[in-house]
């Protein structure tokens, strides 16, 4: 080839390179949304807490494309899974009075609002939570803030299951306290750092169609982003 048959070939050689290197490149950016967090999730939640809280038994489901969540839903029989430590005074195993729990305004961002309360001394809100999930299955992490034996509290919310036509199916509800106003002793609540996993005893958080009216729906406008002012969960006591 002389050297003006290797100049008139140079266009066509570099079209091609840039059609490989093209293609290649479309292979890389390949998403399984099957797997993984949304960023706002790991935003909020550190990889070595979703670790830990795997290892005392919750289930985390990972995943783009949750199921729509609607509705209010009764865990009665709440048990408890996972203490914070032996130094814990409820004891695997222990039952607490059964919590309602409120979702609604979940968009395509997947992030969600909900209301939470055991219809006496604990009730609060899910602000700044996202939902991951595939298909019928869902986890999700929230900042959430409440009141519980008159003692304000934020905590690091993971809520876990299955939605099914009767409720949610595997319903786990795990916790770790961020932060607390008084209580300095730890003789209400349990102390900051700490977690626990509660789950519904016979496995399903039924569908209801009642609520305390102690909470009312949190404004859209009012929810609070993942790198706002976090709050925290329920089942704080």
């Amino acid at each position: 080839m002389n050297t003006s048959q290797f100049r008139g070939a140079l266009p066509l050689m570099s079209v091609c390179l840039f059609l490989l290197l093209l293609s290649g490149c479309q292979r890389e950016v390949t998403i399984d949304l099957d797997k993984g967090f949304s960023s706002q999730i790991q935003q909020i939640v550190p990889q070595p807490i979703i670790d830990s809280l795997r290892k005392k038994g919750m289930v985390i489901n990972e995943g783009l494309i949750p199921p729509q969540l609607a509705g209010i839903y009764l865990a009665q029989n709440y048990k408890l899974l996972s203490p914070y430590g032996p130094e814990d005074s409820y004891k695997l195993g222990k039952v607490i009075n059964p919590y309602y729990y409120r979702f609604y305004g979940q968009n395509a961002a997947n992030d969600i609002t909900y209301d939470f309360t055991n219809n006496g001394s604990d009730k609060g809100n899910g602000q700044g939570a996202f939902v991951s999930g595939n298909g019928t299955k869902f986890t999700i992490f929230s900042q959430d803030v409440g009141v519980s034996s008159s003692i304000p509290y934020k905590t690091l919310a993971v809520v876990s299951g299955e939605l099914t036509t009767k409720g949610i199916k595997n319903f786990q509800y795990a916790f770790v306290m961020k932060e607390k106003t008084g209580d300095n002793n730890n003789n209400t609540l349990i102390p900051v750092g700490k977690s626990r996993i509660w789950i519904d005893e016979d496995g399903l958080a039924e569908t209801t169609t009642y609520f305390p009216q102690a909470i009312k729906p949190k404004p859209q406008s009012a929810r609070l982003s993942a790198e706002g002012d976090a709050p925290t969960m329920s089942s704080a006591n």
